[in-house]
């Protein structure tokens, strides 16, 4: 029997498990998950995916394992996947629509919860920071802080935005270090009873569809964010405020803290009487520093046998809820291309390439697109200046990140590296 090819995939985020969970089937693998962390666990509440996140999902074959938690928006709702409003006045402006997807959400915990099971406990390594890599033509080296030394042929970075694989990559490019960057916004966030702020809607005489639709509540340097999730019970709010002149934190000031409601309501004190109801029903808020990393130029590093997914890759802003899915998007074209049994120890870096070339424009471009975002909500885009005409640009300006072929890009992917392979075979002999 052939030598398995040995892969370690370093981080158990969405991401990573949701990649390791496809690995994991293939025999010509050796599939090794060294987390952090002493478990894996998700920080956050709720996620929203998009529907070509869905998509990724059922290509994943994680179809079954979603659709048991997720939450749709009850009938005659079900494709919205969000309502647009002024946030000062509840003005109804526009509608984004997903058709057969609308707001597919889940708790992060929950998501994580169902992708456990799916990889064998053998295969995953917990408490396994990582310190250092070194990587040959040959061979890929990975120092963990407890000093345990893992050799392994290929190594997948799904480490977050913090990722040490990444400063590898770079390094080995002769490429700049990137850090984390703070974009001046922060988010409150929190997680209500659906029938307490109906509840308080109704007994304001205003919109039911405030409580009952996703919403998106706008205005001057702040907006709202509401969707439901599990099963419908709770709402997930995110209420963000922004200072873009003020873009660099002091010096150890946490990401994520407790604040008191109090803080929250003052920054809408000039917001309509349902956005003081519905954040004043948060008890325990929590605010968040938003950070995302500028663009990279590659996500493999010299040797092609080290690569980058996710919030390593490409961490971005949450304005598109577009984040998780361009992680399960980059599983998604790894996983396909890994599943060639014909991979061995010494052609397995021809997938670095074609991953890189079919992922790294389009990931880019969300998360370019996610930054935008967030400054037409907030009134600092010099092309959408008035409520009417934000309303109109959103009704239509995620179709491009939806209708999307991903069918395609596995087909292509998959294409490429067979001819590729053939290639190899060629030249070799």
């Amino acid at each position: 029997m052939d030598k398995k090819v040995k892969v370690a995939v370093i981080g158990g985020g969405i991401a990573g498990l949701a990649l390791a969970t496809q690995l994991v089937k293939y025999s010509h693998l050796d599939v090794h998950v060294y987390e952090a962390a002493e478990q894996f666990s998700e920080i956050g509440a709720g996620i929203s995916f998009g529907a070509n996140a869905v998509k990724a999902i059922h290509l994943l074959g994680l179809s079954n394992e979603y659709e048991s938690i997720a939450d749709k928006v009850k009938a005659p709702f079900t494709d919205i996947w969000f309502q647009w409003r002024n946030g000062y006045t509840d003005e109804y402006l526009s509608a984004s629509v997903a058709p057969n997807v609308g707001q597919s959400s889940v708790h992060r915990a929950d998501f994580l919860d169902t992708l456990i099971p799916l990889v064998p406990q053998n295969n995953v390594h917990f408490n396994k920071r990582v310190q250092a890599i070194d990587a040959t033509a040959d061979q890929v080296s990975i120092q963990f802080m407890d000093g345990q030394v893992v050799k392994c042929d290929y190594l997948i970075g799904c480490d977050g935005i913090h990722s040490v694989v990444r400063n590898h990559v770079l390094e080995s490019q002769q490429l700049p270090k990137v850090s984390p960057e703070f974009s001046g916004t922060w988010a409150y966030r929190g997680i209500i009873k659906f029938e307490d702020f109906k509840q308080a809607v109704k007994t304001l005489g205003n919109d039911l569809e405030l409580a009952e639709v996703p919403q998106m509540l706008l205005g001057k340097d702040k907006h709202i964010l509401t969707f439901p999730i599990r099963q419908g019970e709770e709402i997930n709010i995110v209420a963000f405020k922004s200072d873009r002149t003020q873009t660099t934190l002091p010096a150890n000031t946490p990401w994520t803290k407790p604040v008191s409601k109090q803080e929250m309501l003052d920054d809408f004190a000039d917001w309509s009487d349902s956005c003081q109801a519905l954040l004043s029903l948060i008890e325990h808020p929590t605010i968040w520093a938003l950070h995302e990393t500028p663009p990279l130029t590659t996500y493999k590093n010299k040797t092609q046998n080290v690569i980058i997914i996710g919030d390593a890759a490409h961490a971005m802003l949450p304005h598109q809820g577009a984040g998780a899915g361009q992680g399960l998007e980059d599983a998604l074209i790894l996983a396909n291309l890994l599943a060639n049994p014909a991979l061995t120890a010494q052609n397995i870096h021809l997938v670095s390439k074609i991953y890189e070339e079919v992922r790294l424009e389009r990931a880019v471009k969300v998360q370019q697109t996610s930054h935008e975002s967030g400054e037409i909500y907030e009134f600092q885009s010099p092309k959408y200046q008035s409520f009417a005409e934000i309303g109109a640009h959103l009704a239509h300006r995620f179709d491009w990140l939806w209708q999307y072929s991903l069918e395609q890009d596995v087909e292509n992917a998959t294409t490429a590296l067979q001819l590729d392979m053939q290639q190899q075979l060629k030249i070799a002999g």
